[in-house]
């Protein structure tokens, strides 16, 4: 970068004038996209100034070097120079034999304020020392720059302090300086504002892909989650329809219905775990016909458990262990409440021939009797006008081994002591129940029971209430 610097200063306080024009470059070593900027300059001070002010006379050469760093809104910098000119001895004007104008070092300190398209300000300090041995000195100046365009303007003044005639009491600058690059586009420094166009190497949304090979400079792309490398956020990055925002597995294709997860099959049943019911249990699809997952408990919906199912994927009825129904004597009586399953007879009288008249209906609850059992009074003897109803009794049974378990229930009206009814109720249960072993029944389907006076079937108020309560029951507990 080419400037011109052009200054006024003054001895002691009557001695002004123009000081010497200079004409610099500089070089940038290390440029402004990385920690630390680092430049090397030289000048040429002219001697054309007026009077005192321009110096030994002679021309001058100002050789600097300097190290600045970007930090939030401001550039700092240090500055190591030279000054190197003939000496010339003011002691005629001063008095003083070490007043002795010539080389020096000077050590500065800068901070300006970053601004890529308006003006800035600047402050600096810096400090002389004396090769020639005149007194060091310290001067400070604040100023201002503006660019336009490819030009930077600037202007600074401040004072001096100590050092005369070397430094002094006060001083101005006017310049202008040129660059290669147009001043108003702003430095690359990460953290500070820039144009992205201009600073193709840094990456702006800190993603880790340079800002020439973002799709999306502005948008970080998150590297741990996203496969591509084109620095642009993805909605969709496994392309299964569902964003990646509500996407469980965004780098895994899955369904919709899934969170876009792929499907799995927990129990390994060939039934997905968002359509299985029964994820964690595995349903048998050679042995079952539906689709939900779940192991059939009753596949057949017959109310009967598959596992003692005879017929599992075939609705039946408990008395065929499961299986459909049939009428093996074709009477169109079926066999599970046919009197005589095997002897071709008439619905009418239960599935057997009209001479034979049923006293027994069999029901999945009980066998209904349509006589009832007639006992001694106050005893548990049978009267033998109830022997056909038990025989017939007897023979349903035998002929229906899927009745696994009756109980027999004993029954009594409320008259007299409850005590005594309960245990005749008892005593008759167990007499019918023996009266049904003698006749082939076996002993472990059959349960007696006594309920005494607990459960009546009609109003113990009236004879014909009492009548009925005094009754033996047939009831199925278990098929």
């Amino acid at each position: 970068m080419y400037f011109a610097q052009f200054g006024t200063s003054t001895l002691g306080a009557a001695r002004a004038g123009l000081g010497n024009p200079w004409l610099s470059a500089r070089l940038s070593l290390l440029d402004n996209s990385k920690p630390v900027q680092l430049s090397f300059g030289i000048g040429v001070g002219i001697p054309v100034g007026t009077g005192t002010a321009q110096g030994n006379g002679g021309v001058e050469v100002a050789p600097k070097v300097t190290l600045g760093k970007v930090y939030n809104d401001f550039q700092f910098a240090l500055e190591l120079g030279a000054l190197v000119r003939s000496g010339v001895s003011f002691t005629p004007v001063t008095s003083v034999a070490s007043d002795v104008i010539g080389s020096q070092i000077s050590l500065a300190g800068m901070v300006s304020t970053i601004n890529p398209t308006g003006p800035r300000g600047e402050f600096t300090v810096r400090t002389f020392v004396s090769l020639a041995g005149a007194r060091p000195g310290v001067e400070g100046q604040i100023g201002v720059r503006w660019p336009v365009g490819d030009v930077e303007l600037f202007a600074s003044a401040g004072p001096g302090f100590f050092g005369e005639p070397g430094t002094p009491q006060f001083r101005g600058y006017l310049g202008a300086a040129f660059a290669n690059t147009p001043l108003t586009r702003a430095p690359c420094v990460e953290g500070q504002p820039y144009e992205i166009a201009d600073c193709p190497d840094l990456d702006k949304d800190g993603d880790g892909i340079k800002n020439a090979l973002d799709q999306a400079p502005l948008e970080a792309e998150d590297k741990d989650q996203f496969q591509d490398e084109d620095g642009k956020p993805d909605p969709d990055n496994d392309g299964d329809g569902v964003l990646d925002v509500n996407d469980k597995c965004a780098m895994v294709a899955g369904p919709k219905e899934n969170l876009g997860c792929p499907d799995v099959d927990t129990d390994k049943d060939g039934i997905v775990d968002r359509l299985d019911k029964c994820p964690k249990a595995a349903e048998d699809m050679d042995a079952f016909e539906d689709t939900d997952g779940c192991p059939d408990l009753d596949n057949d919906a017959d109310t009967i458990p598959d596992a003692v199912d005879a017929c599992p994927m075939q609705a039946g009825v408990v008395e065929e262990r499961g299986c459909p129904q049939k009428d093996s004597d074709g009477d169109s009586v079926m066999d599970n409440v046919d009197n005589c399953p095997a002897e071709k007879g008439v619905p009418e009288n239960q599935g057997c021939p009209a001479a034979q008249k049923q006293l027994v209906v069999i029901t999945k609850e009980k066998l209904i009797i349509k006589d009832r059992v007639y006992f001694d009074t106050g005893k548990a003897s049978i009267q033998k006008k109830s022997f056909l109803l038990l025989d017939q009794i007897a023979n349903v049974l035998n002929g229906h081994t899927n009745i696994a378990l009756i109980q027999v229930e004993g029954h009594t009206d409320n008259v007299g002591n409850a005590e005594k009814n309960k245990k005749l109720s008892q005593d008759r249960a167990d007499a019918v129940k023996a009266y049904l072993v003698k006749k082939g029944v076996a002993d472990t389907r059959l349960k007696a029971l006594g309920f005494g006076q607990e459960k009546p079937a009609e109003d113990n108020k009236t004879a014909a209430g009492r009548d009925a309560n005094r009754r033996v029951e047939f009831n199925i507990v278990q098929q």
